[in-house]
């Protein structure tokens, strides 16, 4: 009887192993595996006009905020990495040990895009800074041309969903 119940108790964590390995992959592809955050999904829609949407990693942390998506070295299009600020900021961003040219959208307490910024890659100091020029609660990086390509301008609203 116990040796029965062994046999049940292995399949069924097993099974459930199972499932939540399921369930982690098919919330989608994140851009920076090495960091374990919280995933949603982020879209960029203008009155009208096209939406961008973007699976996302959300990095809402000093460590994770510095890391971002240091030492990517590709990353689909239908994906990007958001960070969260509490309270708002007019912080720069860089691109120390980035790899790919990244689009970044900032937005305001309103789910406003305040400022798109294409930014490049840098392997060593000093770095630029991309500054946003404005106060922000949220950013979203991507690959860059994306923006472009959506026709995503000041003024879109953002939605985030987790």
């Amino acid at each position: 009887m116990i040796f029965v119940n062994k046999r049940v108790l292995v399949l069924l964590t097993v099974l459930a192993l199972a499932a939540c390995a399921h369930a982690r992959s098919a919330t989608g592809p994140v851009p920076n595996p090495s960091l374990d955050l919280p995933q949603g999904n982020l879209t960029i829609a203008g009155p009208g006009g096209p939406e961008l949407s973007l699976h996302v990693q959300i990095a809402e942390t000093a460590q994770s905020q510095q890391t971002g998506l240091m030492n990517v070295k590709q990353m689909p299009d239908q994906v990007g990495m958001a960070f969260l600020f509490h309270p708002s900021t007019s912080t720069p961003f860089w691109m120390k040990d980035t790899l790919i040219p990244l689009d970044i959208a900032f937005w305001d307490g309103r789910g406003r895009v305040v400022t798109t910024l294409t930014m490049t890659p840098c392997k060593a100091d000093p770095c630029h800074l991309y500054d946003p020029g404005a106060t922000y609660v949220g950013s979203v990086e991507m690959n860059a041309g994306l923006l472009a390509a959506k026709g995503i301008h000041p003024g879109d609203t953002v939605t985030l969903t987790r």
